[in-house]
């Protein structure tokens, strides 16, 4: 998978999580994808913390 595939898949759970009431978890999801776009703008850091 890649980053951006990644990206947009944490996307979308986040939308799942907030519908379905689960903000724990949409919280939680919200700071993975803000680890995967660390990683989309640094590719020589980012991926290895992504693995």
């Amino acid at each position: 998978m890649t980053i951006q595939d990644t990206i947009a898949q944490l996307h979308q759970d986040i939308t799942t999580a907030e519908d379905s009431g689960n903000e724990a978890a949409a919280a939680k999801l919200r700071r993975e994808l803000e680890t995967a776009l660390r990683a989309a703008e640094d590719p020589d850091t980012g991926q290895q913390g992504a693995q």
